[in-house]
């Protein structure tokens, strides 16, 4: 029985897998490059008003950091 075959079917897959994996690299890494932009894009929304951001809590308490 050769071994010619299984190998190279390997390799096929290791690169498949090898390709996929850059491929989903480049995904995060673009995500990550774009995060700062992002970013400041909200608080330019936020400080012009045109997004407010609501922070409620289930009892009601308005002194939240003052509770231990």
């Amino acid at each position: 029985m050769s071994y010619l075959p299984l190998i190279i079917a390997v390799l096929a897959i290791a690169a498949v897998i090898s390709l996929v994996l850059s491929f989903l690299g480049i995904l995060v890494v673009g995500a990550l490059r774009l995060l700062p932009i992002v970013f400041i894009v909200l608080l330019v929304l936020v400080l012009l008003g045109k997004i407010r951001i609501n922070i409620t809590r289930s009892d009601g308490s308005r002194s939240r950091w003052l509770d231990d």
